[in-house]
């Protein structure tokens, strides 16, 4: 398969136009439908039609399209891997919750680069979900998950928890203690993104308690930890964070944390891998100093 046809074939899919991906691609309208049609030819599938609202996937376009990301990341890695084999560099691609990537990571890593020079890390942001699939289908070497994985093909070791407080503006008049009941009196900004695992905890907590997120007022979601700190320094609401994305603010008493008695939003990080015997050297090497020390050398 003519991987350049199939990125062309991903952004006819995505602008719903040949003419502006032929424009920005800097190739004639006609010589990007002949290679769209090459594909066609090769899969014995029409991929595309036209409509009223442009460019269409078909059925068959759309299968495609759902896996094209993938076969595209595929060849990505395995460019690496061959580079990685002429210049005698190993990279390692991780992927973890937004905080651990943002926050914490950067801290073990360093470590690490400094014990392994030729080693370079790449970080992705994934939920727990994506980091597996990723993980399964060699898009990453190793991934930070809030779950336990059940699959005889991996190995993995728990290796600390995430911390998790409620933040509130210094200047706030919310107490410095309530009860769980009490965050339905409060203005609350929730943390809302697929790479975090915040919100469902949440959810599921406070239905054990018998409260349910709607009893809450929530001022709007965010899809960000910076803006979610944004909207606590302009004191629009609380909001739960991890301890580790607030640490400087905390020290520099321009947040708070709000006690919530008998709630711990707290979960459990697991590192996973490949087994032992699909480890190659490196990812090996990384693998157990995380076990051995990431859980004192986070930052």
């Amino acid at each position: 398969m003519n991987l350049t046809a199939l990125e062309y074939f991903r952004e006819v899919v995505e602008t719903k136009s040949i003419s502006k991906v032929a424009t920005n691609r800097h190739i004639s309208q006609s010589a990007l439908s002949q290679n769209i049609q090459k594909l066609e030819n090769e899969l014995g599938f029409m991929l595309l039609e036209r409509s009223n609202k442009g460019v269409e996937p078909t059925e068959a376009g759309r299968i495609l399209f759902k896996y094209s990301g993938t076969i595209t990341r595929i060849y990505e890695k395995m460019k690496e891997e061959l580079d990685s084999l002429e210049f005698s560099v190993e990279n390692i691609r991780i992927n973890g919750s937004l905080s651990l990537v943002d926050y914490s990571l950067p801290c073990v890593l360093y470590k690490v680069k400094k014990k392994h020079p030729s080693y370079n890390f790449e970080m992705h942001a994934r939920s727990n979900i994506d980091s597996i699939n990723d993980l399964i289908n060699e898009l990453t070497d190793l991934c930070f998950v809030t779950e336990e994985p059940c699959d005889d093909r991996l190995d993995y070791g728990k290796i600390g928890k995430e911390r998790i407080v409620l933040i509130a503006n210094v200047n706030s008049r919310i107490p410095d203690v309530i009860d769980v009941q009490d965050l339905q009196k409060h203005e609350m900004v929730l943390l809302d993104d697929e790479a975090l695992v915040i919100s469902s905890f949440l959810k599921s907590k406070l239905k054990s308690v018998g409260v349910t997120i709607d009893k809450i007022p929530i001022m709007f979601k965010v899809d960000s930890i910076p803006a979610a700190k944004s909207s606590v320094n302009n004191n629009l609401g609380i909001c739960f964070l991890p301890y580790m994305s607030v640490k400087k603010e905390l020290y520099e008493k321009r947040y708070k944390i709000v006690e919530v008695t008998n709630f711990n939003l707290d979960y459990d990080i697991y590192l996973v891998s490949h087994r032992k015997c699909n480890r190659n050297r490196a990812v090996n090497d990384v693998y157990n100093y995380f076990i051995e020390n990431a859980e004192k050398d986070f930052c």
